[in-house]
């Protein structure tokens, strides 16, 4: 009965494409996670402490409905 799944080897071109595109996703993800997280960090500051820095809580509204990736 033949193998229907046949087991490719990596050629050392198909590593490099892989480490190109980790190398390229990687910072990608690293980003948007950061936004993410200064986002919380963002909502979570009051009224008094947004006004110290120059923001509304409308501007931090609007910051936070922005995606992920933006």
């Amino acid at each position: 009965m033949p193998d229907i799944i046949s087991r490719r080897h990596s050629t050392p071109s198909d590593v490099r494409a892989r480490s190109l595109r980790l190398q390229t996703i990687l910072p990608l993800l690293l980003r948007a996670e950061e936004r993410w997280r200064q986002r919380r960090q963002l909502a979570k500051l009051d009224d008094h402490l947004l006004a110290d820095i120059g923001l509304t809580p409308k501007d931090v509204r609007r910051e936070c409905r922005k995606p992920f990736w933006r």
